[in-house]
């Protein structure tokens, strides 16, 4: 960290920017860096073409940009393994003079300036927490509700295995700054739409197995999306209703999503699904992972299930 402050130290002007498609480790990182940048004043801004309406509590969020112009001396990268995953937002990091890339996935390249990665912590958030911690850079309530977002929304609540000692520690800590856990869960977890609920039902009717029952597959269409009026973000979770049945080591979910398909994979321990994501060109965790592909929908469905028929070998 101390060599990520002295770039920082050094740069007039300096772009915050995630992945494309942001979640909540995403969006929670992002705003993290953004808000301790400006306490620090620094002349700072931030872009992120679309927020889920789900992370719109969240303090200065509506001074997030959807693009932007200007060049800068330094971008800082957060939760994204890879510079295609930026999105269309690369050739605002294309202006940039140098990058410091912060992140927790197996799958990052290694790509910018300088490059942190902590691949067995399960999100951004708590690399950052404890990044700040370590450097005695003030954690504000606004911060801490941006941390916990992310740590939130990527361990699933407390739920995902890689779940670890410091995660709680990160949560204790951050409870002190009165932050309202009860609230963000929900926000971020518990509620939901009628929207969502109804792509719920859908990715329930349409669920199959696979493998005597080791394999759980649903989708969910463009088409889909509109007719329940859904917003953007509100497919999140829907890749867990197929991993919670039982006996199920693997649940697939695809998103049409602009003529491509979002493949979003989950384990329950058996099945390295990182590795299956990588066959495609995608990446992620053991446990989490995620494909983008243009391409049939038959054939991809069927390729990523053999894919995964060879690792339950």
């Amino acid at each position: 960290m101390s060599e990520m402050l002295e770039l920082i130290n050094k740069s007039s002007t300096i772009l915050v920017l995630t992945h494309e498609s942001p979640d909540g480790d995403a969006i929670g990182s992002a705003m993290a860096m953004y808000q301790v940048l400006k306490n620090m004043n620094k002349t700072v801004d931030i872009v992120i073409p679309e927020i889920p309406e789900t992370f719109m509590f969240l303090d200065d969020i509506h001074e997030v940009l959807p693009k932007s112009d200007k060049e800068y001396d330094l971008s800082i990268v957060l939760d994204c393994a890879t510079k295609e995953r930026i999105g269309e937002i690369n050739k605002e990091y294309s202006r940039c003079k140098k990058s410091i890339v912060i992140d927790h996935h197996m799958s990052n390249n290694g790509y910018g300036t300088i490059c942190h990665v902590e691949p067995n912590t399960p999100a951004c958030c708590q690399v950052l927490y404890y990044l700040f911690k370590n450097e005695n850079i003030k954690i504000t309530r606004e911060i801490g509700e941006a941390l916990l977002t992310g740590m939130l929304t990527d361990t699933s609540g407390f739920r995902n295995n890689d779940t670890n000692k410091e995660t709680f520690l990160m949560a204790a800590d951050l409870a002190d700054l009165n932050i309202d856990i009860y609230k963000i869960y929900y926000l971020v977890l518990s509620k939901k739409s009628m929207a969502q609920y109804l792509l719920m039902k859908m990715t329930l009717d349409r669920l199959e197995l696979f493998e005597d029952g080791k394999i759980a597959f649903s989708y969910i269409s463009e088409e889909d999306m509109a007719n329940v009026g859904a917003k953007m973000g509100d497919h999140e979770g829907l890749v867990d209703l197929g991993r919670n049945i039982g006996g199920v080591e693997v649940s697939v979910f695809m998103r049409e999503d602009n003529g491509v398909y979002r493949i979003s994979l989950r384990s329950n321990g058996k099945v390295d699904v990182n590795k299956v994501a990588q066959k495609f060109g995608g990446g992620g965790h053991k446990m989490a992972a995620g494909i983008k592909i243009n391409g049939d929908f038959k054939e991809t469905k069927e390729n990523i299930i053999n894919a995964i028929k060879e690792e339950l070998l």
